[in-house]
């Protein structure tokens, strides 16, 4: 049944394209549109510390960067930048930098000249004058890629090739032998999550790559990953559990994959959002996994702890699978 559940993900081209090429030209996208997003001409002021010259001269070095000491007793009022596109607070081997909500084509190169002045990504805090996060392309990619991987993998390689299944039949036949359905829905598991792993494993390459992430934190990561893609295969199960017609199943997947990435947390923060769109995102175990995602790829954006994040994709887990498992039918026309 494992080899048999392999051949069937891939043998229909358009159902793997979407498990396998979209997530990563997606990510793709995203990683390009940050680094088109870089350069252009800044003006910076870095604050009173005795690393200011070595940060200075560091964030001189990139093309575009003015950079030059802050002059003032004290630091402008909040929603205030005093004239510079972002200013530089350093304090021993940490950096909070105020950024204008605009310019977020300079982070990708303040993170880099501080990280040649000796500060650590993790160190470094990035806030706009109202106190929230700017949008950064590059670590808004990470988690955006690998959610749009696992519901990918969760939705178009796991309900859409057993609903395949029911209308030809298949099902039905498979009904007739000494099969049971738990059988059968382990044995579609190992290479959907060796698919899982792989995406988890080229994330954290990526991460580590980009100095996003430390190499001890990939492990914590691929625990966040696992969990998510259990709970969306679950998820993915009960759709398919009674479903027999492919393609409005597609149609309406493919409108919900945008509603939750909109709806998560990925482009807005949650206090950003509407107060009905807030509240249908709270509800929403996909943005508990996007919050878990966030503690290591993007921490400024995290709102729970990481322990309430893991008990809801837990308990989703368990709810959709349990009610996949009750509703599931090898037949439409199943009594039992």
């Amino acid at each position: 049944m494992v080899k048999t559940n392999s051949r069937e993900l891939f043998r229909d081209g358009k159902t793997a394209f979407f498990t396998l090429a979209f997530p990563l030209l997606f990510l793709g996208m995203f990683l390009g549109l940050g680094t088109l997003a870089a350069g252009g001409s800044y003006r910076l002021a870095v604050t009173t510390s005795p690393e200011q010259p070595s940060v200075i001269e560091s964030l001189k070095k990139t093309a575009g960067f003015n950079a030059e000491a802050w002059k003032a007793a004290e630091l402008p009022e909040a929603g205030d930048l005093a004239g510079y596109d972002a200013i530089v607070s350093i304090s021993g081997e940490s950096a909070t930098v105020t950024i204008d909500a605009g310019k977020f084509g300079a982070l990708k190169d303040i993170r880099s000249s501080l990280s040649r002045s000796g500060i650590s990504e993790p160190n470094m805090t990035f806030r706009t004058p109202d106190g929230g996060a700017p949008f950064d392309p590059l670590k808004a990619a990470l988690p955006t890629g690998l959610l749009m991987a696992l519901m990918s993998i969760a939705f178009f390689g796991t309900a859409t090739p057993l609903i395949a299944l029911r209308a030809r039949g298949t099902l039905r036949l498979l009904g007739t032998t000494p099969l049971n359905r738990m059988t059968f829905v382990l044995a579609q598991a190992p290479v959907r999550l060796a698919l899982v792993a792989v995406q988890l494993v080229l994330l954290g390459v990526v991460a580590v790559w980009m100095d996003f992430l430390p190499v001890a934190g990939t492990l914590r990561l691929m625990g966040t990953g696992l969990l998510g893609a259990v709970m969306l295969f679950a998820f993915g199960y009960l759709i398919a559990s009674r479903m027999r017609n492919a393609e409005v199943v597609n149609g309406l997947l493919g409108l919900l994959m945008p509603i939750v990435l909109f709806t998560s947390g990925l482009f807005l923060p949650m206090g950003m959002l509407p107060s009905v769109v807030g509240t249908i995102s709270r509800a929403l175990p996909t943005s508990y996994l996007v919050d878990a995602l966030n503690h290591d790829l993007n921490a400024a954006a995290s709102v729970h702890s990481l322990a309430v994040d893991w008990l809801v994709l837990l308990a989703g887990a368990l709810i959709f699978g349990g009610l996949a498992a009750r509703l599931f039918r090898w037949d439409q026309g199943e009594e039992r």
